[in-house]
């Protein structure tokens, strides 16, 4: 049975070893320079197997509008995905994602948070973000800088 918290205490080797562990492209930067999100979503869920972080999901907000900006889950609950990599939420057969995301999504609304956006990997996550209430908002694209190191 997976544990659900709200805000919980993550750690950055637990975060770090989650990104190795599941393919995640934050596992590119250092421990030190991944944990950084620690220090700065307004909201983070996140699901633990024991003590082992298995899902997280991370939200910014400014008290009126919120970003997922991360929405991860372990490839252990994923099962066969054709890109195995757990930051691309492409299967939920167990669920973890469902109820990670109605666990942030309700914790928003709590907040009284009303426009929720997430960037979504098209031909892949579009099923479970549609599954959770999401959709595509048309007229809209995405622009982006990207300097990542990976």
């Amino acid at each position: 049975m997976l544990d659900l918290r709200v805000d919980p205490s993550i750690s950055p080797s637990q975060l770090y070893a989650f990104y190795q562990r599941n393919n995640i492209c934050e596992a590119g930067y250092t421990m030190e320079r991944a944990a950084v999100v620690l220090a700065h979503p307004s909201i983070i869920v996140a699901a633990f197997d024991g003590e082992q972080l298995v899902a997280i999901a991370r939200a910014v907000t400014d008290g009126l509008a919120a970003a997922i900006m991360e929405f991860s889950i372990d490839l252990r609950f994923q099962g066969i995905t054709p890109h195995a990599n757990g930051s691309l939420v492409e299967a939920d057969p167990e669920g973890v994602g469902a109820r990670l995301g109605k666990l942030l999504l309700d914790e928003l609304a709590r907040r009284e948070i009303d426009f929720i956006s997430a960037y979504v990997v098209e031909n892949s996550e579009e099923p479970f973000y549609k599954a959770l209430g999401f959709r595509h908002n048309a007229g809209h694209a995405v622009y982006m800088i990207d300097k990542r190191p990976y």
